[in-house]
């Protein structure tokens, strides 16, 4: 017993310390570069650069000073962003410009930004698509089929800090070429047995996934009918986001979630990445010199 075990012990010495080396076809690495030389002629593509991409999520626009807040801001305000945004050399992108670079069929501008608005009011139409135009910059709109089936009533009140849009004014605004308009649910943007779109307490995967997939299908059929397209992108009623709403948005048919969470964007090109898109929130009186700057910061330590 004891000679087989020397003679083992023996045996692995010999590999070890190389004296194999002569005759034998196991590499033997004495360097890093070695190592790295070695593995090279098994990567097949390089690793991606990244793709920094702002998103930034509007509300309502208004002209009256007192309405003015977190999520209201002046005319003034947007046109100030747009400005900058171009100053400072940003490009705007729409949903399907980033399904096509994920799908590896388009590649994205040096320095892309989104701009969204959410809920869908009349402001949209009123002051956002002139300014859009004026700058020729383009957005994202997601609108709640509700809301607009309500305010496309002929009896709807007509109330710029109320109304929302109707579905002549969203055809409008999206044969202009610059408005991309998105599913923000048909009826679930509000507290009503459940957070927006969240699961209910206790509720299965299945009755889960069958609720958000009637509710979002129905405004995509309303989409079609209307503008000839569907949604690909769901943004999230209050921003509510976790695993169960991803599974459940992805089972219904779309590619893109836009959630609430304030922070960069950064993309290398994996689908799932489309998933869980972050957004900064545009409040009144926001420094917005101040945030591009941190963009650049930010965009500037991944060079």
């Amino acid at each position: 017993m004891k000679k087989c075990l020397s003679f083992i012990l023996t045996v692995f010495i010999i590999i070890s310390t190389g004296i194999n080396a002569a005759g034998s076809e196991w590499p033997v690495f004495h360097k890093t570069d070695d190592i790295d030389d070695f593995f090279a002629d098994y990567s097949l593509v390089p690793p991606p650069d990244p793709v920094y991409l702002p998103i930034v999520m509007y509300h309502q626009i208004s002209e009256k000073q007192h309405r003015l807040g977190a999520y209201v801001i002046s005319a003034n305000e947007l046109e100030n962003d747009l400005k900058l945004y171009k100053e400072n050399g940003f490009t705007t992108v729409t949903v399907g410009d980033l399904i096509k670079f994920a799908a590896k069929k388009g590649n994205l501008p040096k320095k892309p930004i989104m701009l969204t608005f959410d809920d869908g009011y009349e402001s949209d139409y009123v002051y956002a698509l002139p300014l859009l135009q004026k700058y020729q910059m383009k957005a994202i709109f997601s609108v709640v089929g509700k809301f607009v089936d309500d305010f496309s009533k002929p009896n709807a009140v007509n109330d710029i800090d109320y109304s929302m849009l109707s579905w002549d004014e969203i055809k409008e605004m999206y044969e202009s070429g610059l408005a991309d308009f998105q599913n923000h649910s048909y009826d679930m943007h509000k507290f009503d047995k459940r957070y927006g779109a969240m699961p209910r307490r206790l509720e299965n995967d299945r009755d889960y996934q069958a609720a958000i997939r009637q509710d979002l299908c129905q405004l995509n059929a309303e989409y079609k009918e209307h503008t000839g397209k569907e949604p690909e992108a769901f943004t999230c009623p209050f921003g509510g986001y976790d695993s169960r709403l991803k599974e459940a948005v992805r089972k219904a048919g779309f590619s893109v979630i836009l959630t609430s969470y304030q922070k960069m964007n950064v993309l290398t090109g994996d689908p799932e990445e489309l998933l869980f898109l972050k957004r900064y929130l545009r409040v009144h009186n926001k420094d917005m010199g101040s945030l591009i700057k941190s963009w650049d910061d930010e965009f500037n330590k991944g060079q």
